[in-house]
This record gives structure tokens, sequence and C-alpha cells, in this order.
């Protein structure tokens, strides 16, 4: 029991320093530290907020989230950046192909096909 206590400790406090951290880079900040305050002040509230009870909380994870969160973040997401990397690579060949097998996107990113191993795993 004790090392879920400390395993879930350790897990917030990585999450939220990556949160400091990243605000801090997005908005220029020359002290994060600054930034603790307020991003403490608006978890809490919405950890406070956002479900009551613990029945309501599973509820919320198990319906509402996989439409909000998992299916966005695992799919659509993944896969506008395929889309996008393709573009831009074709934009690149038609503007210099010197490669001698034809400049195909699997001859240059030989691990490209690798990376979409898991897109496709979990659609099917």
């Amino acid at each position: 029991m004790i090392a879920l206590v400390i395993g879930g400790f350790v897990k917030i406090s990585v999450f939220f320093y990556a949160v400091i951290v990243g605000l801090s880079t997005l908005f220029k900040v020359k002290r994060p530290s600054a930034l603790t305050y307020p991003v403490g002040t608006v978890i809490l509230f919405f950890s406070l907020t956002i479900a009551s009870n613990f029945q309501e909380h599973l509820k919320e994870g198990l319906t509402i989230m996989p439409v909000l969160l998992f299916i966005p973040f695992h799919v659509v997401i993944p896969f506008m950046l395929l889309c996008i990397a393709f573009i831009k690579h074709r934009i690149k060949k038609q503007k210099r192909c010197s490669h001698p097998n034809g400049c195909s996107a699997f001859v240059r990113y030989p691990l490209l096909h690798m990376q979409l191993l898991p897109l496709f795993f979990y659609l099917f």
C-alpha cells in the first residue's frame, strides 16, 4: 500500500514539474518557480470540481474520457501528423529528388512502417 502512495506522489510530482517547465518555456518565464502556486491552484480547483465522489470519477474515466481524450490522442492526432509528414515529404520530393531508389518514404525513413504498427493494432 505504501508503494502505491509513494508511486502516486512521484507520478504527480513529475507531471507537475513537466507542466511548470512546459509553461515556463512556452510563455518564456524567467523564473519557473513563479508559476508553481498558480498552476497548483488550478489543479486543486479542478480536482475538487471534476468529480465529487469515487463513483462519479469512475464513470467519467470509463465513459467520457475515452471519447474526449483517448480517441483524439491515439487516432486523430497521429493520423493528422502522418498526413502532414507525407505532404511535407511530397513537397520536398517534388523540389529535389536525388535518391537512387526513387525517394520512397519507406526507403528514406526505414523505421516509418515500424512506427505505424501501434496505430494499426489500435484500429483493428
